[in-house]
């Protein structure tokens, strides 16, 4: 079994079971390895919750309705809820459930799998301004320096290892700005 989610931030839309079966599934989605942080070290779960609850309001009864039939589906398949499934067992639910929306695209359980997916690796690779990617995990792995005003023209030539340009979230470039204007 995973371990299990605590959240240590409020939550604005989920609930705690629900933030802790969206914290399991994107664990599978962008597991964690040595060296290697994944969408639970990244917060995923937080940019889903804020998004939610801010600009992706309108999915709200989706994901309810998504999560209910997650939950139903586990189950079914497996005996338990999916946050009690061994680590084996929930990569197997989550390889069957992406052959489903492969597959199958009407089935509404494969149709919430694929969103949820992108919102993890929305969560992991967007600017920590939005609750996921903390530290900049995912910028890390692909080496992405963020946000940045421009990149001189030797930062510009081809080969150039932009992980040596050091990492600018949104909030650094706000930051900035205040500092400049005293």
């Amino acid at each position: 079994m995973s371990s299990a989610f605590v959240p240590t931030e409020a939550l604005l839309f989920f609930n705690r079971a629900d933030a802790v079966t969206i914290d399991a599934l994107a664990a599978q989605v962008i597991p964690s390895e040595e060296g290697s942080p994944g969408a639970r070290e990244a917060g995923v779960v937080y940019y889903i919750d804020r998004a939610l609850a801010g600009f992706l309001r309108d999915l709200q009864p989706l994901y309810r309705r998504g999560l209910e039939a997650f939950a139903d589906l586990a189950v079914d398949r497996f005996g338990a809820p999916f946050v009690e499934l061994s680590g084996a067992d929930q990569q197997a639910f989550v390889e069957e459930l992406d052959a489903l929306s492969v597959d199958a695209p009407e089935e509404f359980s494969g149709q919430f799998f694929r969103i949820v997916r992108e919102h993890t690796v929305q969560g992991f690779f967007g600017d920590p301004a939005y609750g996921g990617n903390r530290d900049a995990v995912g910028w890390k792995l692909v080496g992405f320096p963020g946000a940045q005003w421009g990149y001189s023209a030797e930062q510009m030539q081809p080969g150039v290892d932009a992980r040596s340009i050091p990492i600018l979230t949104v909030g650094d470039l706000y930051a900035r700005i205040r500092e400049t204007r005293g």
